[in-house]
């Protein structure tokens, strides 16, 4: 097992997660409301669990390649479609994010940008990372909009996975080793 700590000031920023080999397919979602009345997709992981996203994710976008119009699946593969005025859009964000399931992510703090958690229904994470440390350091971009798979990602720069400690004990790697893990 895993948390992952930020990596500007060794802060933890999950519970303890267990590497996936893969990161799941999509579940499907027709649009409808969930049990607790949002509208979003199911969550990409499953709890406890993490995996690593090879696919560029995020800001900025750019256009397509000409050669890529006719194949075109999103943003990143079976994202939303976006479009200016230089054509159809993909990601050219950062690979090898973290995925996880938002419950297993200690809380964090809104980005002091407010568009940066714009969206329709949630935060749609296309303006960058919309979450921070409580540090300041950007970590994280959570994604929860009607249109947008429902997960959370951290930037590789931004973190460093570490075994999760036993409870009560220090944080691996901490500068202080008199802090804990709760």
């Amino acid at each position: 097992m895993d948390i992952l700590i930020c990596a500007a000031c060794a802060r933890p920023l999950t519970d303890a997660v267990r590497l996936m080999d893969a990161v799941p397919d999509l579940p499907p979602w027709d649009g409808s409301p969930g049990p607790d009345g949002l509208r979003r997709s199911p969550a990409t992981m499953p709890r406890g669990r993490y995996a690593v996203q090879p696919d560029h994710r995020g800001a900025p976008f750019v256009p397509c390649p000409e050669e890529d119009e006719d194949a075109y699946d999103g943003i990143h593969p079976g994202g939303p479609w976006a479009s200016d005025e230089r054509g159809w859009l993909v990601s050219a964000g950062p690979r090898n994010q973290y995925v996880l399931h938002l419950d297993d992510v200690l809380p964090l703090d809104l980005h002091p940008e407010p568009l940066r958690s714009s969206g329709c229904c949630g935060a749609a994470g296309a303006d960058g990372p919309n979450r921070v440390c409580a540090c300041g350091a950007e970590v994280a971009t959570l994604y929860a909009d009607c249109s947008t798979p429902y997960e959370i990602l951290f930037a590789p720069g931004a973190v460093r996975v570490v075994p999760a400690p036993r409870p009560g004990g220090p944080i691996p790697d901490h500068p202080r080793s008199c802090r804990t893990y709760e």
